[in-house]
């Protein structure tokens, strides 16, 4: 059974992505600090009004992006398999969700640009990113089995901001139909690689 968006949940999505671009561009173009709620709206072609009715603050806006991500990162991860390990089950649950973060790319450098414009904006992306390994953390500890995430937990939390950031990074730079999917694998991989290096050094050190 298929299901059809209504008309009004078409409407809000249209109004929200319209709110989003519209703001990072302005960001890009003008810097955070110099930009305001009042502006984000005209270019969206909407009120002032309206734009309060879909985000609380401009920052707020900024960073819409990236807390869908991760929520929906977390919900994939659950339906990985429950004999995949907890790394392999983190880099297929991101390059799944990668083709639709590739079609947002213009969206994403704007957003980065709008972060370098502004030292409270720098601080506020790694809150973010801490409240995104907590999220992480939560998920892995949800498909163990815990209720609270432990050590290992966050730790692996953490891994997976890092490692994500760094895909994202080396996509970046990389030529405009570069494959974010398999920029997450190879940093994956990388990481796999460290901690299998890291583990044949500690077994050779306790052998010599």
């Amino acid at each position: 059974m298929t299901t059809t968006r209504s008309p009004w949940a078409a409407h809000t999505a249209r109004t929200r992505r319209a709110l989003v671009d519209a703001a990072l561009e302005l960001f890009a173009d003008r810097g955070y600090d110099a930009t305001t709620t009042g502006a984000i709206a005209e270019a969206a072609g909407v009120s002032p009004r309206t734009f309060f009715r879909y985000f609380p603050t401009k920052e707020s806006v900024l960073f819409f992006g990236e807390y869908e991500f991760i929520r929906s990162f977390a919900g994939v991860l659950q339906c990985q398999p429950p004999t995949v390990s907890d790394l392999d089950a983190m880099r297929a649950s991101f390059v799944l969700l990668a083709p639709g973060a590739a079609r947002l790319r213009k969206r994403i450098e704007r957003y980065r640009k709008a972060v370098r414009s502004s030292l409270v904006l720098r601080g506020r992306e790694q809150a973010n990113h801490d409240d995104h390994a907590a999220t992480v953390a939560a998920a892995i500890a949800a498909r163990r089995g815990l209720a609270y995430p432990d050590p290992a937990c966050e730790l692996l939390g953490t891994i997976a901001v890092v490692v994500l950031q760094r895909a994202i990074d080396r996509w970046l730079a990389g030529p405009a139909r570069g494959d974010l999917g398999a920029a997450i694998a190879d940093e994956f991989t990388l990481l796999a690689d460290a901690v299998g290096g890291a583990a044949r050094l500690t077994s050779d050190s306790q052998l010599s």
